[in-house]
Order: structure tokens, then C-alpha cells, then sequence
């Protein structure tokens, strides 16, 4: 019995995203609701934190595939409660309670076993987790296109605008469900507002430059995946940097973008700064991956992300 089919035993499920909600969250969190809305669950989806989404390019999703998504400071009555893109306990997700928990994600595990809970950390996104359930049951995805939009703008939002794009299963999302939407290609023209606009700017303008080895790091706050991709496309078109890694904090540890030119191979300096603190690959000229604070406090007590991420692009560096 597949994952989904799981879910069918309870008549009511609350669908949880992580606070501050982004594409991939949500884009998950709608996939599963409409299977089990087509079995007849009553399901809802909801997510908690300060803030409401205000991301222009989410809310556009939103209202355009009509995504019932609901803004909550308690989570409704349910008989489960459905964590998709997150886990329990971690910073980005408010504690609501419920009689039966599941979890839906593709970040490091930091829960134990459970066979309610479905986690694929080599996943570049949650969407790609649910797009592949989906298939497993034979939900009929070429006639909901709303949803085949989400998914697919969830998976691009998580991968720097598939610049970052590179596991097996992901990439297979993406050209199965891609064919030139109208709407998707609406949603990736609405990734940047005015404040993340500042935002990138002034990352750029503070950013680090090694003029021995000629890269840049460049830290960013508040920003999310595809600005950061935004930024590191940027970066590499100054004359003087044939790398540029970028980074920003991003649930329990930080994503990272990565542009190099010449001879070097952007995926294999992902992989070597993320090392046993994270994961990374990608393209010759176009990678990204996420480290983990966690492991870098564990690791490496003192040390700083960025001071780790300019060792290792100097060792990298002198191996030359």
C-alpha cells in the first residue's frame, strides 16, 4: 500500500506548511489535498507564524491554481495533522497539536522512523516527493493543470530557477510536466519584489572578494532561492570573479548558489564545501545545496558559516 493510500483511513486531515510559506511548500501541500479531496477526505491546509505570505509569485499561485490555503494561530480539528516541506520541532514551524502526525519532506531527517513519515533528503523538493506519490496511485495529473503549474513552480523555486537543478528524480518532474504553460511562465516573471530587489543589492554591495583566488562570497538575508540564483547570475558577469557562491539562511541551515566560469566546475565545489555538513551538486557552470547548521555547530564549534565556506573555497582553491 502506497504512502497516500495510508491517509485514507481518516476522514479528516489538516495539512500543515512551514510559517512563511514558499512555492514548494505550498505546491506539496496542494498535491496532496487534491488526492485526497478525489478519495473524499475532508482535507484543509493551513500554516502558521507571524506573518501572512506576502510573496508576490506565491500569491499569484495561489489565486491563479486557487489554492485553499488558510493563515491560523490554532490548527482546526482533524484526526491528522499532515507537516509537508517541514518537520516537528524546527524553528520555521509552529507546534500545533493533533491525535496523528505525518510528515511529507525532503530536508535531513531530525525525527525518528515512523512509518507515518515519508522523508527523501536527496530530493531538491517536496513537490517532486508528491508529484512521484501521485503517480504511484495513479492520480490523473494531465487533467489538473492547476496543480501540474504548482508543482512545477515549486520545484523551479527550490532550484534557482532550475539553474540549480540536479537530481535524477527531479529533473524527471521537470520535463514530464513541463510543456510551456502559460501560467507557469506568468508565475516565473513575478519571482522578485522591489524589497528583494534591496535586498539583493545590498548583499552585493557587502560582498567578499578574494583577489588571490579570484571568487566572491556573497551572504544574503532574508532572500530566497531564486533571488539567490538571481544573485549569483550577477555576480559571475564581473570581469575580475570566476566564482561567486552565494548564501542565505533557509530553515534549519542555508541554501546555497553557486556560478563559476572558465574551468571550474561549479557542481564539484558544491559537493566539496558541503562535504559532511550538507549536500550539493548541479551543472559545470551552475550548482547549488544546502549545509546544515546543525552539523556546522557540531563539526566545527566557533566557526562560523562563512569562515568555514572561505576555507574551504581557498583549500579548494590552492588543489589547483
Amino acid at each position: 500500500m502506497g504512502f497516500l493510500q495510508n491517509l485514507l483511513g481518516y476522514r479528516k486531515i489538516c495539512i500543515q506548511c512551514h510559517n512563511y510559506p514558499d512555492a514548494d511548500t505550498v505546491a506539496s501541500a496542494f498535491g496532496v489535498y487534491r488526492y485526497l479531496r478525489s478519495k473524499g477526505v475532508e482535507a484543509s491546509i493551513i500554516y502558521g507564524g507571524a506573518e501572512a505570505i506576502s510573496k508576490s509569485g506565491i500569491n499569484k499561485m495561489i489565486h491563479e491554481c486557487r489554492i485553499p490555503i488558510k493563515h491560523v494561530d490554532t490548527a482546526p480539528q482533524c484526526e491528522l495533522l499532515l507537516l509537508v516541506d517541514c518537520q516537528f520541532d524546527q524553528g520555521n514551524v509552529d507546534a500545533f497539536t493533533a491525535d496523528k502526525l505525518a510528515i511529507i519532506d525532503h530536508h535531513i531527517q531530525t525525527v525518528e522512523n515512523s512509518d507515518m513519515y515519508l522523508i527523501k533528503s536527496n530530493y531538491q523538493s517536496c513537490s517532486t516527493i508528491v508529484w512521484e506519490l501521485l503517480r504511484e496511485e495513479g492520480y490523473p495529473l494531465s487533467n489538473d493543470s492547476a496543480l501540474t503549474v504548482a508543482l512545477l513552480y515549486g520545484l523551479y523555486t527550490d532550484t534557482s530557477c532550475f539553474a540549480d537543478l540536479f537530481g535524477e528524480a527531479d529533473t524527471t518532474m521537470r520535463f514530464s510536466l513541463y510543456s510551456g504553460q502559460a501560467l507557469f511562465e506568468s508565475l516565473i516573471r513575478s519571482n522578485m519584489t522591489v524589497d528583494e530587489l534591496m535586498v539583493a543589492s545590498e548583499a552585493m554591495q557587502k560582498h567578499y572578494y578574494d583577489p588571490k583566488r579570484h571568487f566572491a562570497i556573497v551572504r544574503a538575508v532574508g532572500c530566497d532561492q531564486v533571488v539567490l540564483g538571481i544573485i549569483g547570475d550577477f555576480m559571475i558577469q564581473v570581469d575580475s570573479i570566476s566564482l561567486s557562491f552565494a548564501y542565505a539562511r533557509a530553515g534549519a541551515g542555508y541554501q546555497i548558489s553557486i556560478r563559476s566560469c572558465g574551468e571550474l566546475k561549479a557542481n564539484l565545489i558544491s559537493a566539496y564545501v558541503c562535504k559532511n555538513i550538507g549536500n550539493g551538486g548541479g551543472h559545470a557552470k551552475k550548482a547549488g545545496g544546502y549545509i546544515h547548521r546543525e552539523k556546522v555547530e557540531q563539526l566545527y564549534p566557533g566557526k562560523s558559516v562563512f569562515e568555514l565556506i572561505n576555507e574551504r573555497l581557498c583549500t579548494y582553491f590552492d588543489m589547483l
